[in-house]
């Protein structure tokens, strides 16, 4: 898809895969960061069972699943939501603030608008291999504090009840703190990844309070660099995995007075460390 992240990978049926394949596959998510397979059809109970061949479903919190599936997530803006909040909008890794965070997220397109509604992903293994060493030294001592805060607590339920078909409960549970490493070292690739997005992140442990500040400030505009993105255009029936540990992602909020509906599943992750 770019030079840095993200590919195509052409299957007629994801439902038929063998073991082998599935191995396959997601060895190219892990190289990759970001797959797409178009042309897919799936329920929701057929997508919980291809995400269960990954491993274990992750944990949601906050977010009523699917009627029609306990581990699926509709995300979903009615037309009617006009300029309402778009859920996912705004840089993140999935659910970061928790202690095992997902390692990968796949989402299946349902009914996409005639336009908007993209998909921006960056490689925060880019992120990481273009820092100078000076950089890398002081990234690596650093432990990132991650938090629901700012997404999922309390003050923030009015604008997630703007998604009239998305049932979201904020709670105080979102104002409990995460402590990661800020590089991590990936678990099946053994790359270093810098571990860090804005949603989640909001402290650096290892630096004074003044200094912080500007360098999450710093973190945010060097991640979001355009030369460490790339961008997906939705197609009824495309069906995206990507890495968690490894890419950060945001949904385009601009779509107001269309319909946008994929199915969401996640596959648990391990405790992110800077052990190889």
């Amino acid at each position: 898809m770019t030079g840095v992240l993200g590919a195509q990978v052409l299957i007629s049926d994801v439902k038929t895969l063998s073991d082998a394949e599935i191995k396959e596959l997601r060895r190219l998510v892990c190289e990759h960061l970001v797959v797409v397979i178009p042309g897919q059809s799936l329920t929701a109970q057929q997508q919980a069972e291809f995400s269960l061949r990954w491993g274990q479903p992750g944990q949601v919190p906050f977010i009523e699943p699917s009627p029609d599936h306990p581990n699926v997530i509709r995300v979903l803006k009615e037309a009617a939501d006009g300029n309402a909040f778009n859920f996912g909008g705004s840089w993140h890794s999935d659910f970061s603030f928790q202690s095992t965070p997902p390692a990968f997220t796949m989402l299946h397109a349902i009914d996409i608008p005639p336009y908007g509604g993209d998909t921006l992903w960056a490689s925060l293994v880019a992120a990481y291999n273009s820092l100078d060493q000076d950089r890398r030294n002081q990234c690596e001592g650093l432990t990132a504090v991650h938090t629901a805060r700012d997404a999922y607590s309390r003050k923030m339920q009015p604008l997630h009840s703007g998604l009239s078909s998305m049932t979201i409960v904020c709670d105080d549970t979102a104002d409990e703190l995460e402590h990661h490493p800020l590089v991590c070292v990936h678990p099946e690739t053994g790359r270093k990844v810098l571990f860090y997005n804005r949603a989640y992140v909001r402290d650096l442990d290892g630096l004074q309070d003044s200094a912080a500040a500007p360098m999450l400030d710093w973190l945010y505009s060097h991640t979001t660099e355009a030369r460490f993105t790339c961008r997906h255009r939705w197609s009824v029936g495309d069906l995206a995995i990507w890495d968690n540990r490894s890419a950060q992602h945001y949904a385009l909020n601009d779509y107001a007075g269309f319909r946008r509906e994929l199915h969401r599943t996640t596959v648990a992750g391990t405790r992110p460390t800077m052990e190889s």
